[in-house]
């Protein structure tokens, strides 16, 4: 896909009021948390669940699984990860939403390997409500924002996994393509970008040790050495963000598109870090029509 650049996106939004981008404090103002149709636990700590939200048909329902950011780290205030207003909004149009929590950095068993066990339970975790949900995992696809979009290109590519992994499982739950909104997918090119937007952290909180059992901590880790991943990828970014520049998107679709995949990188005008998941800003309604047309693809 040729990659779409802000000034013909522009256009989608036209009648919409331009405003400022939003602060991380203007951002969590704004959320106001949605109840799930049901909270379904993929496990024992109280991190380790997910909110499920329907559309209003009678089903089967393609499944968007989301994702939140955060740094990876259990210290960001919980209401700064509300993605259930998105998920609510994607539901009313159409799509089952599968929002995952995950053990995150800080405590027992999160960030490395905990979160990655978590992201694939909570996707493996499908099969056991689809029947009474009426899902259709045959058209699953996974968005996540920031850190989540990281872990949502982790996911896509998890049928690459090789089976020395620790994360690799031979009935992984497949899916169609994946999202990320203003997320890394190369984390050893990007480490000193992680290191400046996540300073409380250590990369190897995130990748796992480095030693003789893994000489390569990125190799399961990082999507980047996962390519190709066989499904499409899209990276939407904030032409304002600060914390990961539209660059790393590029970069992303470059080498997806290098290595046989269907790429592509979308830059939004008037658009923050926070924007892109906001669903009072302009620059939803964008995200928004990606998600769809995303899984409308996978009929």
């Amino acid at each position: 896909m040729l990659r779409l650049v802000a000034a013909a996106l522009a256009l989608s939004i036209s009648g919409c009021a331009v405003a400022e981008p939003l602060d991380f404090d203007q951002y969590v103002a704004s959320i106001k948390p949605v109840k799930p149709v049901a909270r379904v636990t993929y496990g024992s700590a109280a991190s380790q669940h997910a909110d499920l939200y329907l559309p209003t048909s009678k089903g089967p329902h393609p499944v968007v699984v989301l994702i939140h950011g955060g740094c990876w780290q259990a210290n960001v205030p919980d209401e700064a990860m509300g993605l259930s207003q998105n998920a609510a909004d994607l539901s009313a149009h159409g799509v089952a939403v599968w929002n995952v929590e995950y053990r995150r950095i800080g405590e027992p068993g999160g960030g490395y390997p905990g979160m990655y066990e978590d992201v694939a339970a909570s996707i493996d975790k499908l099969r056991d409500v689809a029947d009474q949900y009426k899902l259709d995992l045959r058209r699953v696809i996974v968005v996540g924002h920031s850190a989540g979009g990281h872990l949502a290109l982790w996911a896509a590519a998890r049928s690459k996994l090789p089976a020395s992994s620790p994360f690799y499982r031979a009935n992984a739950l497949p899916v169609r393509g994946a999202v990320s909104l203003a997320g890394v997918g190369n984390l050893k090119y990007h480490a000193n970008l992680l290191a400046t937007v996540c300073p409380d952290i250590k990369i190897d909180q995130v990748v796992g040790p480095l030693g003789a059992a893994r000489p390569d901590p990125f190799a399961d880790t990082s999507p980047r050495k996962m390519l190709p991943l066989g499904v499409p990828t899209i990276s939407i970014t904030g032409d304002y963000d600060q914390e990961v520049p539209p660059y790393v998107g590029y970069l992303w679709r470059r080498v997806a598109l290098k290595a046989g995949d269907s790429a592509t990188d979308i830059v939004l005008p008037d658009a923050g870090h926070f924007d892109v998941v906001s669903v009072t800003a302009p620059s939803w309604i964008l995200v928004r029509k990606q998600v769809l047309t995303m899984m409308a693809a996978t009929k």
